[in-house]
């Protein structure tokens, strides 16, 4: 495809449509739309959505599919832009950029000034729906709460970590599909976070039920192969893979707790 692809998210809530305000000193400024933008070289619609949702509007689109697209003929060639119905979303959409954010329903959408893209999208919703704007979201709301805990970057439970004391937690790293195990210690230099793979073979250190650190809680162990890592530092100093270390996760406060850094 040649010119420039463009995407947009359509999600209706309690049957309001959810539309954001164009910044000013670009195009089409001032103006109320279906949210998105660019597509990267190299980078799918769908993807080139979740990252514009997740850096605008500071939430993660769980779900999308597409509904349908517009070409614009300019004179430096045409424009399409894309747009997906979004199923299902983890966390609340907020303007994280000082642009406007608002939710509209249908009598309000229609006296909006939209960009010409955008006007006639919202009128093919307007009539599917029968004069109101159709619900968007699939995903239960267990599974919307779920997957809204994996990608919080705060650590349930850190606000009480103890000395000696190590908490597990799984997360979900923006723009990646495969979730990640960690675990949380208590040292007495401060809480270390690490990757909860053991690097002698890639599997958890331990199995479920099973104590993560020494007695002492000097260390944390690999049940499977015995190998004994610093707390400190991951440093393996026993074992299989003495001299290698676990991955070390950056933490920050967070509140009474920690939360993951985002690299």
């Amino acid at each position: 495809m040649t010119g420039l692809l463009v995407v947009g998210g359509i999600y209706v809530r309690d049957g309001r449509l959810l539309l954001a305000r164009r910044p000013e000193g670009g195009p089409h400024a001032g103006l109320w739309e279906l949210p998105g933008g660019k597509v990267e070289p190299g980078e799918s619609p769908r993807a080139a959505l979740g990252r514009e949702w997740r850096e605008e509007l500071g939430v993660e689109v769980l779900e999308a599919e597409p509904e349908t697209f517009v070409v614009e003929e300019r004179a430096d060639g045409p424009l399409t832009l894309l747009f997906f119905r979004v199923l299902g979303l983890a966390g609340e959409p907020r303007p994280l950029h000082g642009e406007a954010l608002r939710w509209s329903d249908a009598g309000e959408a229609l006296l909006l000034a939209t960009p010409p893209a955008d006007a006639p999208v919202l009128r093919r919703l307007l009539r599917d729906g029968g004069g109101r704007f159709a619900e968007t979201e699939r995903a239960p709301e267990d599974e919307r709460r779920a997957r809204s805990e994996e990608l919080d970057p705060r650590i349930a439970g850190s606000e009480a970590l103890g000395p000696a004391h190590a908490l597990r937690f799984r997360k979900r790293l923006p723009g990646r599909a495969e979730l990640l195990d960690g675990v949380l210690v208590a040292t007495a230099e401060g809480p270390r976070a690490f990757v909860n793979l053991c690097p002698h073979v890639p599997v958890p250190l331990d199995r479920p039920d099973e104590e993560l650190l020494s007695s002492d809680g000097r260390y944390l162990v690999c049940a499977r192969h015995g190998a004994l890592f610093l707390a400190t530092t991951g440093l393996c100093v026993s074992g299989p893979c003495e001299g290698e270390s676990l991955t070390p996760l950056p933490i920050a406060p967070s509140g009474a707790g920690w939360a993951l850094e985002r690299r």
